[in-house]
């Protein structure tokens, strides 16, 4: 079966096209299930938007539950102080002792 060319202005009138006939609350389940997809294979763009989010919005006690706790970096939720810890032992692992 022949293509179109799969450039930028085709691919945006097939978005269109495809969406044009959805509701909002179709739009919004999309648009939400996409972000959720995108922070899963990409965990440095959660901790990205949550720093530039995370005093914007009332969040769920879940949310606010499931946050690092006796962290000794005032203002660390995401868990970053453990990340430098295990930088530092794969670094540490890979160069050796010195």
């Amino acid at each position: 079966m022949a293509y179109p060319e799969n450039n930028e202005k085709n691919r945006r009138e097939l978005v269109e096209n495809i969406i044009s006939g959805w509701d909002v609350e179709d739009l919004y389940k999309f648009v939400v299930d996409s972000y959720v997809n995108d922070y899963l294979l990409n965990p440095p763009v959660f901790e990205d938007d949550w720093d530039d989010f995370k005093d914007s919005y009332e969040w769920s006690a879940e949310l606010r539950d499931s946050m690092k706790k006796d962290c000794p970096n005032p203002g660390c939720c995401c868990g970053a102080c453990d990340k430098k810890e295990e930088n530092f032992q794969i670094k540490e692992a890979l160069e050796g002792r010195r």
